[in-house]
């Protein structure tokens, strides 16, 4: 009976011991379980992060794709006026030099009724008219590749051609008195 109370007495001392092991197993699993969870957590809030950082992304490339749409729209929007101008321009130098040319055809049916004398003066200045009509001509013409910073030198070179001309006409007619 001794023997088995020896017997007896370890295998209370390893029960003992088995629970004891059992014991900080199960500490250590918890351990290693928050361990896992907080791991877990911690991946979570990362992940959330970075999800959010991602819809920020996204809703900045919308609104740059957005800004970039009205860009392209507003550089249309502006082609197509400069277009406009452009267009309004040669109409507008077609109409003058037509007002100058009709002037100039007044001029050269007085022409006939003048003596010899005056007609040889006007002459010389119709002999200055032709070139005059190309060179307005060529600025009409140049409207239609001007852009928004040529267009105001374009148009103030039509101008100052329209203005030699029109002192031409303006002396032939002064002349044909």
């Amino acid at each position: 009976m001794a023997c088995g109370n020896m017997g007896c007495g370890n295998e209370e001392k390893q029960r003992a011991k088995l629970a004891e092991v059992e014991k900080a197993a199960e500490a250590k699993v918890a351990q290693v379980e928050l361990q896992a969870r907080n791991k877990a957590a911690d991946a979570q809030k990362e992940f959330d992060a970075l999800k959010a950082e991602l819809d920020q992304t996204k809703a900045k490339l919308a609104e740059s794709e957005k800004a970039q749409a009205d860009f392209e729209e507003l550089g249309k929007q502006a082609e197509a006026a400069l277009g406009k101008a452009r267009e309004a321009f040669k109409a507008e130098g077609r109409v003058k030099l037509a007002d100058l040319n009709k002037d100039l055809t007044q001029v050269s049916k007085a022409l006939t009724k003048l003596p010899a004398a005056k007609k040889a003066e006007l002459n010389k200045i119709f002999q200055k008219i032709p070139p005059q009509q190309k060179a307005i001509a060529k600025d009409i013409a140049a409207y239609g590749t001007a852009t928004l910073d040529t267009l105001s030198a374009t148009r103030s070179t039509l101008e100052k051609d329209l203005a030699l001309m029109r002192a031409n006409v303006a002396l032939a007619k002064a002349k044909v008195k």
